[in-house]
């Protein structure tokens, strides 16, 4: 049973997710952490004036200090440098890199036996780097990015077709940038494949809109960062864990052998339950899509050497 969430980082993403998550789940307690402590302080207060609303009496901490993570059942990782417009993710990934690792010893220390999502980005680096610094089993830590990824696919789908996203099934795999992996072969509307529904030109559109969103909705935001979608996404994984559905979820996750690959973190497939990650899932590849999964490889290797 799920009784305490923690979230590290009061910025857009952590402060929309803890109202999704108080307002709609039963937790005994909620911490939200920061180093800013005030404003974790001040998002808590915000929050818990709309109790009322939800007859809810779950306790919500504001604070700076990490011991109040102590004894998490699940611990979501928001903090660091958000992306901003003309930054890449790997831009991010010298700050953010060691932030990870300062959270992951403060939650080896006092949760070590939590499930971790991770959503800072250069987001499968950041679940890596947590993977090897806390030592947890891989089914406890969770990257967020194919999930947001995902979603993002559902509604562009939509938005091309003016179909109800009730009868898309599809899914984003790879790494959480924009060499993504869109697959065709992998969309499905009302069971069938989408060249039945769309033409060749649409498909790439979608493929491209999809791969390009998160840097489409940011040259907009400007010095901000999209966190509708992706706290949502978090409590999408949050509330799949807490009443153990054994749903199947693309989230980044450490492979050790799966599609080839090792010592990696990518976004795939996986049977989502209390455990975690329960199972990952194999999908079969056209031969291009080997080769751009197989290329996560080489990539990841400089990432891990950067950080």
């Amino acid at each position: 049973m799920i009784t305490k969430v923690s979230v590290i980082g009061a910025g857009a993403v952590g402060s929309m997710l803890s109202f999704h998550l108080f307002s709609r789940l039963s937790l005994s307690e909620l911490a939200i952490v920061d180093i800013a402590g005030d404003l974790a302080k001040g998002v808590s207060l915000d929050i818990e004036d709309s109790r009322a609303f939800f007859n809810s009496s779950t306790k919500v901490e504001g604070t700076d200090d990490f011991c109040s993570i102590k004894d998490s059942d699940i611990i979501v990782i928001t903090a660091g440098v958000a992306r901003k417009e003309g930054m890449s993710r790997l831009d991010l990934l010298k700050i953010n890199a060691k932030v990870a690792k300062d959270v992951s010893t403060s939650i080896k220390k006092h949760a070590k036996n939590c499930i971790v999502i991770t959503v800072t980005n250069p987001l499968d680096l950041i679940t890596y780097i947590v993977h090897k610094e806390t030592g947890f089993s891989r089914n406890r830590v969770i990257g967020m990015g194919s999930l947001l990824d995902s979603v993002r696919l559902l509604n562009v789908l939509y938005k091309e077709s003016n179909m109800s996203t009730a009868s898309f099934e599809a899914f984003v795999f790879g790494l959480h940038n924009n060499a993504m992996i869109v697959s065709e072969n992998h969309i499905r509307i009302k069971g069938e494949k989408a060249g039945k529904f769309l033409s060749r030109d649409a498909i790439k559109r979608i493929q491209e809109k999809t791969a390009h969103r998160g840097g489409e909705i940011i040259s907009y935001l400007k010095n901000r960062s999209a966190n509708f979608a992706p706290s949502f996404s978090v409590f999408k994984l949050i509330k799949t864990i807490a009443e153990d559905s054994n749903e199947i979820i693309p989230v980044s996750v450490l492979l050790s052998g799966e599609y080839g690959l090792s010592d990696v973190c990518v976004g795939v497939p996986c049977v989502i339950n209390k455990t975690g990650i329960a199972k990952i899932i194999e999908v079969e590849l056209t031969n291009d899509e080997k080769e751009k999964l197989a290329s996560v490889k080489e990539e990841f290797k400089q990432l891990k050497e950067l950080a």
